[in-house]
C-alpha cells in the first residue's frame, strides 16, 4: 500500500506539473451569437457556464470535471500532443499498479481484435506498448490508401475525422488507439464477457437495449414488424406511417434507412419488396418514425451512465448532437454538453471531433426540459441490467413535443475515453473514483483487481 500510494503522489506530481506548464490550454473558441435551431439564446458569454453538480445520479466530481472542459483551443498540435500523453501515463500507471490484471487484459484484448498471433506479437511489445500502437497507426494509414475505413463508412464520420495538421492527425489516430485500449481496461478488466463486447456485439444487440428499457416504462419508437427469413413479420398496422429501418447488431448509422409512406411505399406489398431489395440475407427492425420537437429539430441526447465501484450506477455526461443536415443526428454539426440538474447547455463539445472544433455555439445557455427526465430514466434502465460487467453504457434518445424517447443503448467503450482524457482534472477524477486502490468498493472494472 505504502508503494502504491507513493507511485499515486508521483503521478498527481506529473500531471500538476504538466497541467501548470500551460501545455493543453490556448486561447477560447470564439463563440456565433447567431442560432440556427430556433431556440432562445441567452445573451450572456457564450464560451462555457460552470456547473457543479448537486443532482444524486450524477457521478459527483467525475461528472462536474466532463460538464466543464477546459477554456481552449481544441485539436491543436499541443492539445493532440498532451490527450496523447495522458494515455501514455495511464498505461504506464496501470502497467505499475496493476501489472497482472493489466497484462492479461492486454493479451485477451489484442488477441480478440487482431488474431491470435498478431495479438500475441503486440502484446509483447507491452512494456513499449505507445510504440507498438504507433506502429498499428502507421499500418492504418498505409492500409487506408487501398481499403476503406470502417469510421469513415457510415453517417457517424463526424464524430472520427482528423486535425488537419498532419504531426496532429498521427498523434490523434494514437491517442484514439491507445485511449481505447487503457481507457476500456478500467471498463471491462479481465473479465471474458466485457472484453468480448469491446469488438462485438453478441448480447448487446438493440433488442437488448429495448428490452431493458421497456422494463422501466421508457418510451420506445414502436418496432411495426421485423424483416427476417425473406419475410416481413408485421406486429401493428402499418397505417400511413413513416419508417425507420435499423440493423439490430449495427452501429453509427449504418445499414439506416429513412423512408416514408407515399413515397417510397404506399402499403406492406411494396414495403416488403423494397426490404428484400435493400436487405436481402440480411434481419432488420421496421420501427414507426418518432418526430423530435420542432424548437429542437432533428438531435440526440448522448448520455453516458457507469456502474460506480459500490454497484451503483450514475451520470457521467450528457451531450446534445444538433445543428443536423439529414434525418439522423449522426448528421450533426454541433454538439453541446448539457448540466442535467438545470436541464442547460453548459458549454460546446468542440473537444469530441476535429469536426467540431471550430463550431459556433449559439445555444449555449438555452434550456433542454426534458434532459433530467430522460437520465433518470437512463440510469434506472442500466440498474436492472443483471450483466454486472457492463459498467459503461452509452444511452442515444430525444426531445418530442411532450416526452422523451429512447433508440437504444451502446457498451460505452467508445465514448468513456473520450471523456476519461479530456482534461487533467477527468483523468484524475476518474482515476481517485472509479479505479483500484482508491475508488469506494476498490474499483468499477469487473474480473481480478488487485494485481
Amino acid at each position: 500500500k505504502a508503494t502504491v500510494s507513493v507511485l499515486y503522489c508521483i503521478f498527481l506530481l506529473l500531471v500538476t506539473i504538466m497541467s501548470a506548464s500551460g501545455l493543453h490550454r490556448r486561447s477560447v473558441v470564439p463563440q456565433s451569437p447567431a442560432s440556427s435551431q430556433g431556440l432562445t439564446p441567452d445573451t450572456s458569454p457564450k464560451s462555457a457556464t460552470t456547473f457543479e453538480s448537486n443532482t444524486n445520479i450524477t457521478a459527483g466530481k467525475l461528472y462536474d470535471a466532463c460538464n466543464n472542459p477546459p477554456n481552449q483551443k481544441w485539436f491543436t498540435l499541443s492539445d493532440c500532443a498532451w490527450r496523447y500523453s495522458m494515455t501514455v501515463l495511464l498505461h504506464y500507471w496501470s502497467l505499475i499498479t496493476s501489472p497482472i490484471a493489466y497484462t492479461k487484459y492486454t493479451f485477451l484484448h489484442n488477441m480478440l481484435w487482431y488474431g491470435t498471433v498478431p495479438g500475441i506479437a503486440l502484446s509483447l511489445f507491452l512494456p513499449i506498448m505507445p510504440v507498438g500502437i504507433a506502429i498499428l497507426v502507421v499500418i492504418k494509414m498505409i492500409n487506408s490508401i487501398f481499403f476503406d475505413d470502417w469510421s469513415m463508412a457510415g453517417p457517424g464520420r463526424v464524430f472520427f475525422v482528423k486535425p488537419k495538421n498532419p504531426i496532429a492527425s498521427f498523434l490523434w489516430d494514437c491517442y484514439l488507439k491507445q485511449s481505447m485500449y487503457v481507457g476500456q481496461f478500467y471498463l471491462v478488466g479481465t473479465d471474458n464477457d466485457a472484453i468480448t463486447h469491446t469488438w462485438h456485439d453478441i448480447l448487446l444487440t438493440k433488442d437488448f437495449w429495448r428490452d431493458s428499457l421497456n422494463r422501466v416504462d421508457g418510451r420506445l419508437p414502436r418496432e411495426l414488424g421485423r424483416w427476417a427469413n425473406k419475410k416481413l413479420t408485421m406486429n401493428y398496422s402499418l397505417g400511413e406511417c413513416d419508417v425507420v429501418v435499423k440493423l439490430p447488431d449495427s452501429y453509427l448509422g449504418i445499414g439506416d434507412a429513412f423512408w416514408s409512406y407515399g413515397k417510397d411505399y404506399n402499403n406492406v406489398e411494396e414495403l416488403t419488396a423494397r426490404l428484400e431489395k435493400e436487405y436481402a440475407g440480411k434481419e432488420a427492425m421496421v420501427l414507426e418514425m418518432v418526430r423530435p420537437k420542432k424548437s429542437l429539430g432533428v438531435h440526440s441526447l448522448d448520455i453516458v451512465t457507469v456502474r460506480t465501484p459500490d454497484d451503483d450506477v450514475k451520470v457521467l455526461s450528457c451531450l446534445l448532437w444538433t445543428d443536423c443536415t439529414g434525418s439522423s443526428s449522426h448528421s450533426c454539426r454541433a454538439g453541446y454538453s448539457i448540466d442535467i440538474e438545470t436541464e442547460t447547455i453548459s458549454a460546446p463539445a468542440s473537444w469530441y471531433s476535429p469536426f467540431f472544433a471550430e463550431m459556433n455555439a449559439p445555444l449555449v445557455g438555452s434550456k433542454m426540459v426534458g434532459v433530467l427526465e430522460a437520465c433518470e430514466t437512463a440510469v434506472a434502465a442500466h440498474k436492472q441490467i443483471k450483466e454486472k460487467w457492463l459498467t459503461a453504457v452509452g444511452w442515444d434518445a430525444m426531445i418530442m413535443k411532450d416526452e422523451v424517447v429512447f433508440f437504444e443503448g451502446n457498451f460505452a467503450g467508445a465514448r468513456t475515453p473520450r471523456r476519461m482524457f479530456l482534461s487533467a482534472s477527468c483523468l484524475m477524477e476518474f482515476i481517485r473514483s472509479m479505479a483500484w486502490p482508491f475508488g469506494r468498493g476498490k474499483s468499477m472494472r469487473p474480473g481480478i483487481q488487485a494485481f
